[in-house]
């Protein structure tokens, strides 16, 4: 067309010569840097580290054997393994990781293999800055199923039942639950935790396990009081005598009676010709009665009701006249018992044990079980060898009741010959 004019637009002709630029610039670039960059074909890049090891410049293959000669030190590194409430810290090499020294290696050369070249010289030329790349792991299975096998005899808790302890007086002690690990669920957990984690140290892996129930009486956990007491002394050097009391203690101590629950000595001290027991003087007069009477009196004094006493054909010398209690058991099943019921709303534990010449027998129960009241026992002469026993209540240290407990007669003077 006539005298029609090409225009060209400013900021056309502009962007022309900056892009011109540009090639022209990069070209130089890549001129001036060709050789340094291809340098680099088989060599990590400067800055490039693999946790605190650097491997700037290194061949790809001695890289490689860096991270595998720096494997011993890169497997101290601490993990914590959870067990229910505990925890326990192993090094890596423990657990049954391992370096994965090759897959380490390969990531960052993938990464140095896509970067652009003007990112790789930048990376040339800024020697300050660093590129930090994870170290990567590898479980050997063997090891740790040894470790966990290992952890488990080590660490894995039998049930403790409730138990009783009388060190000193008497307390019940609830159970404690035991544990065991599961070690094929906790391999799973290891497995899948470093498979699909990389920062691991300082981390908490929690194994799987299942708490083994233990067993606690409930009702036995408020035994903690001394409700009552008695103590009766024996000569030591009537040796079998001394014995069969021992004997007769260790069968009734750790007794627990129930409440409401009637009592019986021959259930557990009888029947007298058992093991421990050796025949002194007279079969019917072995020694267990100084025991019955100790643990008469205990009941006595701690207000509970008598169901069966008999007493001896003399007075005992241990004991006041009326406050004895004889026990025979004979050979064709029949026996003389003494039985009381524990009046408590709460069970009683029988503590028996001898000390020095001294047969001591103690009903331990809840605080709350005598409800204030207190006890003692009152032996009355009415000529003779005849005796009435009383029982005396006080309630806050206040007498509110004397009760009448037995009559008894004694057949035989106690001087007289057996």
């Amino acid at each position: 067309m006539r005298g029609k004019k090409i225009l060209y637009n400013e900021k056309t002709i502009i962007a022309s010569v900056f892009f011109v630029f540009l090639i022209f610039f990069y070209g130089i670039l890549y001129y001036l840097n060709t050789d340094l960059v291809d340098s680099y074909e088989s060599r990590f890049l400067p800055g490039f580290m693999v946790d605190q090891y650097n491997l700037s410049g290194l061949s790809f293959e001695h890289g490689e054997k860096k991270i595998g000669l720096l494997s011993n030190e890169i497997l101290k590194k601490n993990i914590t393994i959870k067990l229910d409430d505990r925890e326990y810290t192993f090094p890596f090499s423990k657990v049954g990781l391992e370096v994965d020294t090759s897959r380490t290696i390969q990531e960052i050369k993938n990464y140095q293999k896509q970067l652009s070249y003007s990112r790789k010289i930048w990376f040339i030329n800024k020697h300050e800055d660093q590129k930090e790349f994870p170290i990567y792991y590898k479980l050997n299975e063997e090891k740790t199923l040894a470790f966990l096998n290992e952890l488990s005899n080590s660490t894995s808790l039998s049930p403790v039942d409730g138990y009783f302890d009388t060190s000193e007086g008497v307390r019940y002690v609830r159970g404690v639950n035991g544990y065991q690990i599961n070690v094929d669920e906790s391999f799973k957990v290891i497995q899948d935790f470093f498979q699909n984690n990389y920062q691991y140290e300082g981390a908490v892996v929690a194994l799987v396990g299942k708490s083994i129930p233990a067993y606690t009486n409930e009702n036995y956990v408020g035994i903690d009081t001394l409700t009552s007491s008695f103590v009766t002394e024996y000569d030591t050097w009537i040796t079998a005598r001394a014995q069969n009391l021992r004997t007769a203690i260790n069968y009734i101590n750790g007794a627990i009676v129930e409440p409401g629950e009637i009592f019986s000595y021959y259930n557990y001290a009888g029947p007298y010709d058992k093991d421990g027991y050796v025949f002194y003087y007279k079969y019917i007069g072995n020694g267990v009665c100084q025991v019955a009477t100790t643990v008469y009196n205990a009941a006595l004094l701690g207000g509970h009701e008598i169901i069966a006493r008999s007493p001896h054909a003399k007075k005992s010398p241990y004991v006041a006249g009326g406050l004895d209690a004889t026990v025979v058991s004979y050979s064709n099943g029949w026996n003389v018992d003494m039985q009381w019921r524990n009046t408590f709303d709460y069970p009683i534990y029988v503590k028996a044990y001898d000390w020095d010449g001294e047969v001591h027998v103690e009903f331990w129960s809840n605080a709350n079980a005598l409800g204030g009241k207190s006890y003692s026992m009152e032996s009355v002469w009415l000529g003779g060898r005849s005796f009435e026993s009383y029982r005396h209540t006080y309630l806050n240290g206040e007498e509110i009741d004397v009760s009448f407990i037995a009559s008894t007669y004694y057949p035989k003077d106690e001087n007289e010959p057996d």
